[in-house]
């Protein structure tokens, strides 16, 4: 069984403080991409064990990888008496901000319960998620959706558009827990975010301009200011749907120009990981 796990875009995130448990209040608006790894599962005996493999060889495959912790968390809730081969096809791009781990994790919860064929609420497949990661809830469904708590509460919005996007990530990658430590010492901007979401429903690109906000942003630029650069390299390009996703490290643009897109893509591609999709 191959189960497809999208990449989201983040446009926008409200870093609302810091919980007693250390973790942070988020107000998030996703969307979802057509950029996707894929997941392929095939069910074992007992006997042989789990196990996890990639063909992105720098990707780790141990008990650590997020995939690895799904299906833990799974075997836990409905006692698996068998064994998977659990293969990572990878394209999303390692420490970018797009959730591949996230996207992959929550893959293997939707592969399982299809493969299995348990009978399962989409509440306790959240409540799982949640033990999982704040990412992993919202990619269960891979809808337009705004996001609050620790990432528990996935409400669904309406995008009346569907935009051509360009990903452009530097070489090196970002740490979300060292984003978000370093984030409590640089104030970022907050936005009110009802806004984005009415742009959203209603089409109006100058205020999606004008209300996408990212609160870790600042804190992520001031550890790799080739995001900052980057940032700027594309305004010089005449876009304005512009902004970091998630904690880093890469940049993407949106545009209803695909070819336009293209082009300006070739005059990153020899510095940077560039990829082309869109939004669904």
């Amino acid at each position: 069984m191959i189960i497809k796990a999208p990449a989201k875009i983040n446009l926008a995130i409200n870093v609302l403080g810091k919980r007693p448990d250390g973790y942070h209040n988020i107000d998030i608006v996703a969307l979802p991409l057509m950029l996707h790894d894929s997941i392929e599962i095939v069910e074992y005996p007992a006997k042989c064990g789990t196990f996890v493999t990639s063909d992105d060889t720098s990707l780790i495959c141990d008990e650590s990888n997020l995939v690895y912790i799904a299906y833990r968390e799974m075997k836990k809730e409905f006692n698996f008496d068998c064994s998977f081969r659990i293969h990572i096809h990878k394209r999303i791009p390692l420490e970018a901000g797009l959730a591949g781990g996230s996207a992959d994790a929550a893959a293997v919860i939707r592969g399982l319960v299809k493969l299995k064929r348990l009978k399962v609420s989409n509440e306790k497949l959240i409540e799982i998620a949640r033990r999982i990661g704040s990412d992993v809830p919202y990619c269960l469904f891979n809808k337009p959706s705004r996001i609050k708590g620790m990432g528990e509460e996935v409400i669904t919005i309406p995008v009346k558009k569907r935009y051509h996007v360009l990903l452009i990530k530097p070489l090196k990658g970002l740490s979300t827990k060292e984003v978000y430590e370093h984030a409590d010492e640089i104030a970022g901007e907050k936005q009110d975010i009802s806004l984005l979401e009415k742009a959203l429903k209603e089409g109006d690109d100058k205020n999606v301009v004008k209300y996408m906000v990212n609160g870790l942003q600042p804190a992520a630029i001031d550890m790799l200011p080739e995001i900052g650069k980057i940032i700027d390299k594309l305004k010089e390009q005449q876009l304005d749907m512009i902004m970091m996703s998630g904690s880093g490290s890469t940049v993407f643009a949106l545009s209803d120009n695909g070819k336009q897109l293209e082009k300006i893509a070739r005059k990153f591609e020899d510095e940077y990981d560039v990829f082309i999709t869109t939004t669904v």
